[in-house]
């Protein structure tokens, strides 16, 4: 994936990285989730590239793409994402995001009908507010979200202080089950980020049902286990269901919220025939 087409598309002022495999196939473009990175999808990318003009770029705050201090809602994402389809004038790209990344692709297929020809979505960040039912586990993420920013901004500012076998050792013991590639790609994305983004961070979760609702394309929304740190739990996944006929879920068994890292094979299985159905 290093070796792709590289370039920059401007979002209000803001220059955004992105790779691009290119050819005469249809076009998808990945959306990473928050403290990752474009390279982070890089073996799902490298393997998509086969059938897909695959776009991957860095979210303003990571990676390379820049970022004013300031400015980074649900609006500000979805605006970047469709800022990166308009300037490369990609035609009705299939779309891929990844938790933070997920949201931001729900949100912008629902604002913008005709975007997209399909999307899957790997355990996005939902959740659902008190006094709704459909499961505890999705109530405590959205808890912890807005309550451990900080600490969790601590551990990646610890990681510049660490020595490179030491990083690896950090990330190896959270994900056990992670490949050695997916290892250091994780650890390079945390280590590039801007940790002063974690001051504007805002994560409307709960507003999933808005999304859902104004979905006009197939969708496909992939969860792992909540026991193994997934967010959406299997009720809000069928929840979503219940709420847009287009949308389809799946549960991928030993993952967790990376499911494409925890079970690459698994994911592959999930994704790659809804892809192939939108050629």
């Amino acid at each position: 994936m290093r070796d792709w087409q590289q370039g920059h598309v401007e979002s209000a002022g803001l220059a955004l990285r992105y790779f691009r495999s290119g050819g005469d196939k249809p076009p998808l473009v990945l959306v990473h989730g928050f403290t990752d990175n474009a390279l982070y999808f890089t073996r799902v990318a490298d393997h998509l590239a086969s059938a897909w003009d695959v776009v991957a770029y860095d979210c303003r705050a990571h990676g390379e793409s820049h970022w004013d201090g300031g400015r980074f809602s649900d609006a500000e994402r979805v605006d970047d994402l469709v800022t990166v389809i308009t300037t490369l004038r990609l035609d009705r790209p299939a779309l891929v995001g990844h938790s933070m990344g997920a949201a931001a692709i729900g949100f912008a297929v629902a604002s913008h009908p005709g975007i997209s020809r399909g999307i899957v979505l790997e355990d996005p960040a939902w959740w659902d507010g008190p006094g709704t039912s459909t499961g505890s586990e999705s109530v405590a993420t959205g808890a912890r979200l807005s309550t451990e920013n900080a600490a969790w901004r601590d551990s990646l500012a610890a990681l510049h202080d660490m020595t490179p076998l030491e990083r690896i050792a950090w990330r190896r013991q959270d994900s056990p089950r992670w490949s050695d590639q997916d290892i250091d790609l994780s650890v390079a994305a945390r280590l590039e980020m801007d940790l002063g983004v974690f001051d504007h961070l805002r994560l409307r979760g709960d507003r999933w049902r808005d999304a859902v609702a104004g979905l006009d394309c197939s969708a496909l929304l992939v969860i792992g286990e909540n026991s193994l740190g997934g967010i959406v739990s299997p009720p809000l996944a069928a929840a979503a269901a219940e709420t847009n006929a287009r949308l389809e879920w799946v549960q991928v068994p030993d993952a967790g919220h990376a499911i494409r890292f925890d079970q690459f094979d698994r994911f592959l299985i999930a994704v790659d025939p809804f892809l192939a159905g939108l050629v």
